[in-house]
This record gives structure tokens, sequence and C-alpha cells, in this order.
């Protein structure tokens, strides 16, 4: 526990470094490369984990879990499009318990913890992390609840919810036996987390989550699924199956970027639907990977 404390702080203090260094703009720059390179390999062998749980290797069933996983692409699309208030709601909830799970899994599925309070760690983990992103990029945030039409978030209310959470979070931790022993890495994990929000751009400081406290993560975890152990080799060989969908997902916004006019278009609501709609079906089948593994 020692040395994940030590790492997660080392990744911090480095990241919190250069965003005192690098403008925004660079920040940002910063941020998109890391999400999508390591962001987008990390979702892209969903169909070789559908391909494992269901133990069926025919070319019949593949073609069928690609159409299948396409379909539920285009249905998150669609559910944007007839109810984007809705579905933003949806798909901050759903990522709430994803980011929550990943962050957690590691450590409380091997516990004696029973079922319903595992979800509560998971659960304030999530919301802490997405309050803190929220209030300290408010204005941004609330240019993107403007664009589905939703209500602003007001910075009060946030720092007050947090506070409530935070609190709750670490009464749990605290008063549960089995889960003690993370007090002082999680209470440190979310003071680095949030001076880190606080001093740099949305994009910045959402990728240094998402890239090493949660993708990377997930890889070593489907790679273990996938192959049975978390070696060199069969990361390597996690990466080459997973070239091909990182290559079409590149070219799809390569050509986005170049075709569409983005200066009589609102690119906002656009781009966020396509990041929601893609992580549909990426949470369910992490979810039964997990579920399958506990």
């Amino acid at each position: 526990m020692v040395k994940i404390i030590k790492s997660r702080i080392l990744i911090f203090i480095i990241s919190i470094g250069i965003s005192f260094l690098l403008p925004v703009i660079y920040q940002d720059i910063l941020g998109f490369i890391l999400i999508l390179s390591i962001g987008i390999i990390h979702g892209a062998n969903d169909l070789l984990i559908i391909k494992k749980y269901t133990r069926k290797n025919n070319l019949y069933s593949q073609i069928s879990y690609f159409l299948s996983y396409l379909g539920l692409v285009f249905l998150g699309f669609l559910f944007f499009y007839l109810f984007p208030s809705i579905a933003l709601l949806s798909f901050v909830l759903v990522s709430i318990y994803h980011f929550g799970e990943q962050h957690w899994v590691a450590n409380i599925s091997n516990t004696n913890i029973v079922k319903i309070k595992k979800l509560y760690p998971i659960i304030l983990h999530g919301l802490i992390f997405f309050v803190i992103v929220f209030m300290n990029n408010i204005n941004i945030v609330n240019n993107v609840l403007l664009s589905f039409n939703t209500i602003s978030l007001n910075y009060s209310s946030l720092r007050i919810l947090l506070i409530i959470l935070f609190l709750l979070y670490m009464i749990f931790l605290l008063s549960s036996k089995s889960m003690r022993g993370y007090f002082v890495g999680e209470f440190v994990f979310f003071i680095l987390l949030f001076f880190l929000t606080l001093n740099s751009s949305l994009i910045y400081g959402f990728s240094i989550y998402f890239i090493f406290f949660h993708s990377l993560l997930s890889i070593n975890d489907q790679v273990k699924y996938i192959y049975g152990d978390d070696s060199l080799g069969f990361i390597k060989k996690y990466l080459i199956s997973a070239l091909p969908y990182f290559i079409l997902s590149i070219l799809f916004l390569t050509g986005f970027y170049f075709f569409i006019d983005f200066e009589s278009l609102n690119i906002i609501p656009i781009m966020f639907t396509f990041l929601a709609a893609i992580t549909f079906p990426h949470v369910f089948v992490i979810e039964k990977m997990y579920s399958i593994m506990k």
C-alpha cells in the first residue's frame, strides 16, 4: 500500500509541475495525446473480452458481436439525439460507477466485505472525482451543460456537496475494519487530485486521472483476464490486437477534424456525444469481465 501511495504522489507531483510550466493550449494538446493513445487503446479490445467470456470463436459469432457492439454505439447516438439531458445524466452516472469500480476492484474484490458495502466506496469515489472536476472547471462544464439544454451547476453547491461526500467517504473507510488501511491513500489521492484540477485545464486534469489511474489499470486487468497473465509478452500481444481499432479511431477523428466546419458548428455536444456513445458498451463489457473475475 505504501508503494502505491508513493507512486500516486509522484504522478501527481509531476503532473502538477507540468500544469504550472505549460500554457493551457499545450496542456490540452498533451491531454488529447494521452486520451487518443492510451485512452483509446484501453477500450479497443472489448470484442476480445467478449470472445473470452462467451467462449465462441467462430467467424459468425465474431461478426455478430461486432455488429451488436456497433448497434449499441448507434443507440447511444440516438439516445443523445432524442433525450440529450437524460442521456448526459445517464452517461455521468455510468461513468461514476465505472471509474469507482476500476479504482477499487483490485482492492476489495478479495475482502470479506458484503456485496452491498462494496458499492459505497465505488460510488463515493466516482462521485467525489466528478464533483472535483466539475467544481474546478465550472465555467467550461456549464458551457457543455448549456449545449445539452441542461441546468447549470452552482460552485457553492458543489463545494458543499464535495465536503459532505468527502467526509462520508473518510468516515466509511475509518469505520470499516477491512477498509481502514486505505484511509491515508485515499485522503492523499483526492487532496492531490483537487490541486491538480485546480491548476490545470479540464482536458489535462481529466486525462491524468483517466490515463494513469484508470486506463493503465484497466489494461492490466484486461490482459490478466484475456491471457491469464500480465507479463510483458502478453501486454505486447494485447497492444497488437488493439492496433487495428486504434488506427480506425484515429482515422475517424482525423477525417472528422478535416471535413467538419468548426466555425459554423457547435462542436462540443457532437464530440461529447461521440465519446459517450462509445463509452456505454465499453462499460458494460468491463462490468461483465469484473463480475466473472470476482
